[in-house]
């Protein structure tokens, strides 16, 4: 289950609305609210993102001369900021001319906009008329990567988030661009790309039976989007088979049509079977077939294969149901043989991590862990030998940025100030220099060159607008690439969001929560309050990031105080708080979120009569259980897309923070938002879209099933053809009705 958060442009108003000059009387409640819907309140100059260079020399931009319509390719460079041409006029003259030939289109400019370095930038690869061309430079030539169409298979559209760039939408090229492999149906078929030809390279697939195509969870809930993977040689292809023959199928109704159309989901609910997934690799040439010795079950997870650089073995990741053993394997891709990196073992469970770094020396590699109750990182070699350990200290890694194996730095992020902040460090491969390399607070996202020479650093606070600046790798800033105009903002007179350290319910740890206030803001008065609420696993909701034009900001305009609160059970303060909530979902999540609102309640200006929750997902569960389970505190709510029994949701995501429903009965039970429909007292509008494939909408068909039984009035809206997202019309449909439905209850003066 990812975060859906109720996170959208707000409704536009038919009335134009005019920013406030200055002397004049300043713009108020709901017409505020339009204007900060309508108009653009930060204005940005400079660039957004960089094309690094691979080689360490900048990055590139590209200008179009409106005079000739021409596009020009200008490499940067980060110090001085001179710009020179990307390709020089005997390359870039034949590039048009060959893409003429080859494509029979004439040209007078270069055949792109985008490009991508490849062949260890001996080569771009761009695309043009719906085609792929491969430009080698030391060979001095174009050529066509000719393959047939991938066909977008039925019933994948919501298969997985961002399927228009998936690897099964899309097909994927061997390393060297001479093949390209794709599915057709539920095989695998693999294309010579100087002839088109094709050949199917697996057989036997059907419906149940899928080779080189995912299922649904494993994308969902390990974000594992591929299905296959070329050898660095491309003489071969890992791939997965998911045998989904025993697993349950969830019938999916689309009744926009008078003929409806039947959808059969293969989806395993909590506690009940698992598809088997095991491993395969073909000789592309031979069709010889290797099955790896994965041990492989309904009870065991296969996730993250990766190939070793020099292909000598295909490493695999083993996980076991209960997700709280995790093996780091290699296979021998001739005769299938496994044997054991490394095991990570917890107790309650292991969050996988994309931190399986391979070092170009071909013997070492590094790895992140959470094995001393904070993600860290170590370097090992590949027979599993512990070299030494990076990083310490009671703060969690994110992620590694880069691996400068010549200067001998890894760079990477973390996670400081109990998670409210984000910053880049770097340390040296034998663990010494660690450094921390953003210095302003906030929240900093990196984009670092391939080559380790440079980054750009955007990054915001609760005080600063968004930034973005370029540095040398040692920190040291360059110049500005990005800043903010915040003047039409600052001329509302927006009260700024109040950071609030409140405790959980334990009575001993601290919780971040942010405040929003209406401008005008008069402690005289008394306020609803409005809470915007996530509050489940892997995630986390109040950063120290520049948030004053936000959503929930606006929101505040209409008369409401906003909250959002991080229970425990989130991401980016340890092992300890994130399994706080193990076994015990709705129960310790929730009672943190009661404990938050009886001590912001406390503040005369805050009515805790009044109260609203709101969220999507998770945050649509979170809301059910918090008006059925604590009708004292929380009065009306808008739950959407929720799951209202975790024995509904899927194995992967369930099971690692609940287990299953017969090893945690009770835990399954207490729950459940079935359980306490007789103690619906305030107002509760439940929506969902029919054809949600991700939280099915039998989730709230039973709750309105309890409901009526409990002879309880409640509100219900569903959005026809619509899956986990509701976006569109009928997003901003949403969005209207979730505001009017506060309105009419909560009573804000407006």
């Amino acid at each position: 289950m990812k975060r859906i958060a109720i996170i959208f442009p707000w409704a536009v108003s038919l009335l134009a609305v005019i920013l406030v000059q200055p002397g004049q009387a300043q713009v108020r409640g709901k017409a505020l609210f339009d204007l900060m819907s309508n108009e653009v309140l930060v204005e940005t100059q400079g660039v957004f993102r960089v094309n690094w260079l691979p080689d360490g020399t900048g990055y590139y931009v590209s200008e179009k001369d409106t005079a000739t319509n021409q596009r020009h390719f200008y490499r940067v460079d980060p110090k001085s900021r001179k710009k020179t041409p990307l390709f020089d006029a005997q390359t870039r003259e034949h590039l048009i001319q060959s893409y003429a030939k080859v494509s029979g289109r004439k040209r007078k400019r270069l055949p792109f906009r985008r490009l991508h370095y490849v062949l260890d930038s001996r080569a771009i690869k761009f695309s043009g008329g719906n085609k792929d061309f491969l430009y080698n430079f030391d060979k001095k030539e174009l050529r066509h990567l000719k393959h047939p169409e991938v066909k977008r298979q039925p019933g994948t559209d919501g298969l997985m988030r961002n399927m228009p760039g998936s690897q099964l939408w899309n097909g994927e090229y061997s390393p060297d661009y001479s093949q390209f492999a794709y599915v057709k149906d539920y095989d695998l078929y693999v294309a010579n790309t100087t002839t088109g030809e094709a050949k199917r390279v697996t057989f036997g697939g059907n419906a149940n039976l899928l080779h080189g195509r995912p299922d649904w969870v494993y994308p969902e809930e390990f974000e594992q989007l591929t299905a296959y993977w070329w050898s660095p040689d491309g003489s071969k292809l890992a791939y997965y088979e998911f045998d989904e023959s025993a697993v349950f199928q969830y019938p999916i109704v689309n009744d926009l049509k008078a003929e409806a159309v039947l959808e059969l989901q293969n989806y395993p609910t909590a506690g009940e079977t698992n598809p088997t997934v095991k491993l395969f690799i073909v000789d592309v040439k031979t069709g010889d077939t290797v099955e790896i010795q994965t041990d492989s079950n309904s009870d065991t997870y296969i996730v993250k294969p990766k190939w070793l650089l020099d292909g000598s073995e295909l490493t695999f990741q083993r996980l076991n149901r209960r997700q709280n053993v995790l093996e780091l394997l290699a296979a021998n891709p001739e005769t299938g043989a496994v044997r054991t990196i490394l095991k990570e073992d917890e107790e309650a469970f292991v969050n996988l991590h994309d931190d399986f770094i391979l070092l170009k020396d071909g013997k070492r590699f590094l790895w992140s862990s959470e094995r001393s109750g904070w993600r860290h990182l170590y370097l090992y070699d590949l027979q599993g030998r512990l070299l030494k350990q990076l990083t310490k200290g009671e703060w969690p890694v994110g992620r590694i940025v880069n691996v400068d194996e010549k200067g001998k730095w890894v760079y990477f992020t973390a996670y400081t100030a109990n998670g409210l902040e984000s910053h880049f460090f770097r340390v040296k491969l034998d663990g010494s220099k660690f450094k921390q390399l953003t210095t302003e607070p906030g929240n900093h996202r990196i984009s670092m060159d391939p080559a380790g020479k440079y980054y750009t650093d955007s990054y915001s606070s609760f005080t600063t607008p968004s930034t973005m600046n370029i540095h040398r790798a040692d920190g040291k800033m360059l110049h500005n690439l990005r800043s903010s105009d915040t003047s039409k903002l600052d001329s509302l007179a927006l009260e700024p969001p109040e950071l609030v350290v409140v405790q959980a319910a334990d009575g001993k740890t601290d919780l971040h929560g942010l405040l929003f206030k209406p401008a005008g803001f008069d402690s005289t008065k008394s306020y609803p309050l409005l809470i915007s609420v996530y509050g489940g696993p892997h995630s986390k909701m109040v950063f120290n990031r520049f948030q004053k034009h936000g959503y929930l900001q606006r929101l505040a305009q209409l008369g409401f105080m906003v909250w959002t609160m991080d229970n425990r059970g989130l991401q980016f303060r340890g092992k300890q708080f994130e399994t706080a909530t193990y076994l015990r979902l709705g129960q310790v999540d929730l009672a943190d979120q009661v404990a938050g609102v009886r001590q912001i309640s406390r503040r005369p200006y805050i009515d805790g009569s009044r109260v609203g929750i709101f969220g999507g997902s998770y945050g649509g569960y979170m809301t059910c259980i918090a008006l059925l389970k604590e009708p004292e505190v929380f009065h009306v709510g808008v739950a959407g897309s929720s799951v209202t029994d975790w024995r509904n949701y899927d194995t992967i995501y369930t099971e690692r923070y609940m287990r299953t429903p017969q090893e945690n009965p009770e835990g399954y039970d207490t729950g459940s938002a079935l359980k306490y429909a007789a103690n619906l007292k305030g107002k509760l509008l439940l929506i969902h879209g029919t054809i949600d494939n991700n939280v099915h909408p039998g989730n709230t068909i039973q709750l309105v099933d309890a409901l009526i039984k409990a002879g309880k009035r409640f509100d219900l809206m569903l959005y026809p053809g619509y899956r986990h997202g509701i976006y569109g019309e009928a997003g901003k449909h949403y969005r209207q009705l979730m505001i009017d439905y506060f309105v009419k209850h909560l009573q804000p003066e407006n």
